[in-house]
């Protein structure tokens, strides 16, 4: 018996949230190499669409790196490419039943490289518009300040963000590497979102210690935190997290890749923040970089005893639960992931 594919058969037929998605890190390699021909771009040890596919095959944080930067970020030349990467989003939500999407949009690079944010976002909320009409599927966007360009950058991206406060676009993101920013040089980028009515959310003990965690959740106010497995440090970091009941953003496989404080599945910490009562939600950060889905995020933890299938039926619902979704429609959600939940065995 094949217990991944069995897990992952049951929970396709759940209707599901995610919460920490990259919307570059949908992007296919068949959809970069149509860019790739189309800009007419020169990419190093790529003149096929084979030799693309190996790119996007990497096995370590420094591919990953190489692919995110020089290939795909490289690839977009024009604010229309958007529309394709649009067709690789809606294509993973559906394919997983994920009926609802907070996606993740890193501008900086793109801004630098002679973009409009203001097509960019016309395109993404016009598209994601579109979409909902035929599908039901609900997308948003969480805007990246990016911490690794500095406060004044991060400053720029917020104003642009502002500018673009719909039903769509409702927040902003702290992302990047955190040693490149520490979170409290962000305050004043923090402060004035929330004063203006946007979503503030964190990357946060990724690839830095605990007090990473720590400076998001008390000096920024973040509502959520990307990751946090440095939490696992500190008996105090995890005890707040619990008591404020901060929503974890946990993305098992990038961690594995990313090797900063998970190497192996059996010691990530989710299992140990979720029985110490944290606020746990599986997401999968990088489907198409990192060569998974949200199914086999929840597929690997079944099937490696992490979790039982009741657990993860609760992941699920705490995934719901973590959204900024209105209550009225997350009730309505509610009720009918836990009949699907039930009709599997899952709750």
């Amino acid at each position: 018996m094949n217990v991944k594919k069995d897990v992952i058969e049951a929970l396709k037929k759940v209707p599901k949230t995610e919460i920490h998605l990259h919307i570059e890190a949908v992007t296919t390699a068949s959809t970069v190499w149509k860019l790739i021909k189309k800009h007419k771009l020169n990419i190093d040890g790529v003149t096929t669409l084979k030799d693309l596919e190996k790119k996007f095959n990497v096995n370590s944080l420094e591919g990953f790196i190489d692919l995110f930067i020089n290939v795909v970020q490289k690839s977009f030349k024009e604010e229309d490419d958007f529309n394709l990467i649009m067709n690789d989003l809606y294509d993973y939500l559906k394919n997983n039943n994920i009926v609802y999407a907070e996606v993740f949009l890193a501008p900086t690079t793109f801004l630098k490289n002679g973009l409009s944010f203001d097509k960019i976002i016309d395109i993404l909320q016009n598209r994601a518009d579109e979409i909902e009409e035929k599908s039901g599927i609900d997308i948003k966007f969480l805007i990246d300040v990016s911490r690794g360009f500095g406060l004044d950058n991060a400053m720029k991206n917020l104003n642009l963000t502002l500018r673009h406060k719909t039903e769509r676009v409702i927040g902003i993101g702290l992302g990047g590497a955190e040693k490149m920013g520490k979170a409290q040089e962000f305050v004043t980028v923090f402060d004035k979102a929330k004063e203006a009515g946007l979503r503030v959310v964190a990357h946060a003990g990724e690839d830095d210690d605990y007090t990473s965690v720590d400076s998001a959740v008390n000096i920024l106010g973040a509502e959520r935190i990307g990751h946090g497995i440095s939490a696992m440090e500190s008996e105090e970091a995890m005890d707040n997290l619990k008591k404020k009941q901060i929503p974890l953003e946990i993305c098992p496989t990038s961690n594995l890749f990313t090797r900063a404080y998970v190497t192996d599945i059996h010691k990530h910490p989710v299992k140990l923040f979720y029985d110490k009562g944290l606020f746990v939600t599986i997401n999968s950060d990088d489907p198409t970089l990192f060569g998974s889905t949200l199914l086999e995020e929840y597929g690997l933890l079944v099937v490696n005893n992490i979790f039982s299938r009741r657990e993860i039926g609760q992941l699920v619902l705490n995934n719901l639960k973590a959204t900024f979704m209105e209550q009225s429609k997350k009730d309505s959600l509610e009720i009918k992931i836990r009949e699907t939940l039930n009709s599997i065995g899952y709750l």
